[in-house]
C-alpha cells in the first residue's frame, strides 16, 4: 500500500503524524510525504522521505496583519492562511497523487491540498484530528478561498475525510468527535538529545515551562515580559524549574536563578516523565505529551484551539487554565502551588494517562487503513502487502 502524508509546514503539525508513518512503514507499506520545498528538511529529519509540494512560505508572511480582533482571536484569519497554503501548493500536491498514485492519502486536518487532490483523483483520504476544537472556522475559510481550485477539479465543496483520527482521550473530546476513530497519542518531539541529568531522579519536585514552537514567532507572543516575571516566581517555589523553550526566547531572559535550569530543545516527553507540573501554551504536542505521561498541567492559551484544549484540561480536573492575556507572573505561581499541592490533578491525571493507554496504537491503527485502501494484509496475496495504484 501507499500512502501520502500531507501536512501544513509547521512542526506541530507534522509530529503527531511520524509515528503511525513509522507505524505504516515497519507494516511494510510505502510513505511519502508531501510539504512544502523548506520544511522538506524536517520530514527527512523524521526518517521520512519527503517531496516538495511547492516553494517555502513564512506563516508570518500569510498572518492578516488588519485582522481586527488581533492575531490571537481570528481562527477564521487563521483558516485563510492555512488554505493559501493549500491553494499555493494543490498543483505540486496533485501532481504527486496523479504520478506517484498512492492507495491513500492521510492529512492533518488543517492541510487542504491532499485532500483536495484526494478527492479529485478518486483516493480514500483519512484526516488526522489535532485539538479538541471543531474549529469550524477553518473550514468556512478554507470552502471561500480554495473555491476556484474546487471548481476547477470539478468538486462542490471541500471533501470530507472518510476516516478521522482522534489521539485526544475520549472523556475529553467534544460533541462533534463522537465518530471519531481513536488513535493512541504516541509522543513525537523531533531531532533532540536527553541531557544525561534528565536520568537522574529530581531532589525536588520538577515543574517544566514550555511555550511551543508557533507560539514565540508571532511578534513575541504577548510573552516578552511574562517569561521573565513566570521565571521569577516560580523560582520562589520550592521546586525545580526547567525551561524548555528555544534559544531565542532564553535571550530575553535575566540570568537564571538557582532554582532554574535552562534545556533548551530537550525531548519533552523525556522531560515530562520526570516532572510533577507541565505549564504550556495549550498546544496539542504539549497537552497529549502531559496527559499521556498522567503529568499535571497548567494552561496558559492565546489562540484557536489552544483555548478549548485548555478548557478541556481544566473541565476533566488535570489540571488549571489561564488565557495568556490575562496570566501574571504571580497568579501563575499560584496556581503552580496549588496543582503540586493537591493530590487529586495527579491521580486524576493518571486516570487519563490510562485512557489514552487503552486506544488502539499506530501499528494496530494500521489496519483500519489498509481496510479502507482495501488493501488489507489478511486478505491479500504476499505479493500484495507491498502493490500499489502505481503498479496497477
Amino acid at each position: 500500500m501507499r500512502v501520502l502524508i500531507t501536512s501544513a509546514p509547521m512542526h506541530g503539525h507534522l509530529f503527531p503524524l511520524v509515528p503511525l508513518a513509522w507505524a505504516l512503514r515497519a507494516a511494510g507499506h510505502e510513505v511519502l510525504v508531501a510539504c512544502t520545498e523548506h520544511f522538506v528538511p524536517t520530514v527527512t529529519q523524521a526518517g521520512l522521505p519527503a517531496i516538495s509540494s511547492g516553494p517555502g512560505m513564512d506563516i508570518r508572511e500569510l498572518m492578516r496583519p488588519d485582522s481586527p480582533h488581533g492575531i490571537e482571536d481570528d481562527p477564521y484569519g487563521h483558516g485563510e492562511v492555512f488554505a493559501t497554503m493549500a491553494s499555493r501548493n494543490l498543483a505540486g500536491t496533485l501532481a504527486t497523487v496523479r504520478s506517484w498514485r498512492p492507495d491513500l492519502v492521510l492529512a492533518e486536518r488543517s492541510e487542504y491540498a491532499g485532500p483536495v487532490a484526494a478527492r479529485a483523483e478518486g483516493v480514500p483520504y483519512v484526516e488526522l484530528h489535532w485539538g479538541v476544537a471543531e474549529l469550524v472556522e477553518y473550514r468556512a475559510a478554507a470552502e471561500t478561498v480554495l473555491r476556484g481550485d474546487l471548481h476547477r477539479l470539478g468538486l462542490t465543496r471541500l471533501p470530507r475525510a472518510d476516516l478521522v483520527l482522534d489521539p485526544w482521550p475520549p472523556s475529553l473530546r467534544q460533541p462533534h468527535a463522537r465518530t471519531h476513530v481513536g488513535l493512541r497519542a504516541v509522543p513525537y518531539n523531533g531531532v533532540a538529545r536527553v541531557p544525561d541529568w534528565l536520568l537522574d531522579p529530581p531532589a525536588r519536585p520538577r515543574i517544566g515551562l514550555t511555550m511551543g514552537t508557533v507560539l514565540p514567532q508571532l511578534t513575541d507572543g504577548g510573552m516578552g515580559g511574562l517569561l521573565t516575571g513566570l521565571v521569577e516566581e516560580l523560582a520562589t517555589l520550592d521546586a525545580e524549574l526547567v525551561l524548555a523553550i528555544d534559544d531565542e526566547a532564553a535571550r530575553q531572559l535575566p540570568p537564571l536563578p538557582s532554582a532554574v535550569r535552562y534545556a533548551g530543545r530537550i525531548p519533552l516527553s523525556e522531560l515530562v516523565a520526570t516532572c510533577r507540573l507541565l505549564i504550556h501554551h495549550g498546544g496539542q504536542g504539549s497537552a497529549l505529551t502531559a496527559l499521556a505521561a498522567g503529568c499535571p498541567q497548567i494552561v496558559l492559551p492565546k489562540f484557536d484551539d489552544a483555548l478549548e484544549n485548555a478548557e478541556a484540561i481544566a473541565a476533566a480536573g488535570v489540571g488549571l487554565a489561564v488565557r495568556l492575556d490575562v496570566a501574571t507572573p504571580r497568579g501563575v505561581a499560584d496556581a503552580a502551588a496549588l496543582v503540586l499541592g493537591q493530590s487529586r490533578f495527579a491521580v486524576t491525571a493518571g486516570a487519563v494517562a490510562g485512557e489514552i493507554a487503552a486506544q488502539p496504537s499506530p501499528a494496530e491503527t494500521v489496519r483500519a487503513l489498509e481496510r479502507l485502501a482495501g488493501r488489507d494484509t489478511a486478505d491479500a496475496s504476499p505479493a500484495g502487502g507491498s502493490g500499489a495504484r502505481g503498479r496497477r
